[in-house]
């Protein structure tokens, strides 16, 4: 298993001089000038005439981590998938550095391949094996006739290194439908970083996980990320995750972002403001003593 996760790492681990040089540059204004996805005025309405999201400028810098904070209907998906062309704008642009705008078809082809998503539900083929769920996140790099080819060697290993990665090296072989379902979430974690990505998304992918779950795979999540220098944009509810976790949060309500900053300058007003009129347990901020909990158990993990 060393050889192949050496071989993975090899082609997607960048040399810890070269992820050092880019973790010290990530707040720099050279990582700001040069931001790997950007929005312009982007605005996206419903056929019902639902504003989903209001007029919203954002760039996106290189390896950082970002957390779209929110309650359900802020527009934190609309945003979110709009970063890889599945919602379409009503007006304004989003537009890749060094691919373009993303209203080119094959401009969104091309940024397509070099972007992960996990999605909430998972989306995995309950039928197939884990090693075979993941190899199918590399369907984008092949086309035509190469798709119906068995997969090859060097794919195979590929796949095996992320499923390691993610912890899940001894159920690779297993029925995905055989999974829990942090499980299953990993298996989608791994799909992603199988494509090589340089974005990754995840739309609220501890919406439906336990809270002590919903930990272990943030902080694995993060820490792969963080290795690989790889730029993420995450939703979720959780106030205290966001702050654990994000370089940067980015709070919505009713399709606008109403805070855009660091962790620390979220106080407290601004997190009520953010959840006012809302009822639901999760999208609250939580109490001292169930923060302390959550911190309580990062630092068994880090143990």
């Amino acid at each position: 298993m060393s050889q192949t996760t050496h071989a993975y790492n090899s082609s997607v681990i960048q040399p810890k001089e070269d992820m050092a040089l880019e973790k010290s540059s990530d707040n720099s204004d050279s990582a700001l000038a040069n931001p790997v996805i950007c929005t312009r005025s982007l605005e996206v309405t419903y056929k019902n005439n639902l504003k989903a999201l209001k007029s919203t400028s954002l760039e996106i810098a290189q390896g950082s981590f970002v957390v779209l904070l929110g309650t359900s209907g802020a527009g934190k998906s609309t945003l979110l998938r709009a970063l890889n062309g599945l919602v379409q704008p009503t007006a304004g642009s989003v537009k890749a550095t060094g691919l373009g705008d993303l209203a080119n078809p094959s401009t969104l082809q091309r940024h397509r391949r070099q972007t992960g998503m996990i999605f909430q539900q998972h989306h995995l083929i309950g039928r197939l094996s884990v090693l075979n769920n993941v190899l199918l996140g590399r369907m984008g790099h092949h086309s035509g006739w190469r798709m119906f080819c068995p997969w090859t060697r060097s794919e195979k290993e590929q796949a095996l290194a992320v499923i390691d990665r993610v912890g899940l090296l001894e159920r690779a072989l297993a029925r995905a439908d055989q999974l829990s379902g942090g499980q299953q979430q990993r298996v989608g974690m791994a799909r992603a970083l199988i494509q090589q990505p340089r974005l990754l998304l995840a739309d609220e992918p501890i919406a439906s996980l336990d809270p002590n779950t919903s930990l272990r795979l943030l902080q694995s999540l993060h820490d792969i990320c963080k290795s690989d220098g790889l730029t993420t944009v995450v939703s979720l509810h959780q106030v205290d995750f966001a702050r654990q976790f994000a370089d940067r949060i980015i709070g919505l309500k009713q399709g606008a972002v109403v805070f855009d900053g660091a962790p620390q300058e979220l106080s407290a007003h601004q997190v009520t403001d953010l959840y006012r009129h809302h009822t639901s347990v999760e999208a609250r901020p939580v109490s001292a003593a169930a923060s302390a909990t959550v911190f309580q158990q990062s630092s068994l993990l880090e143990a």
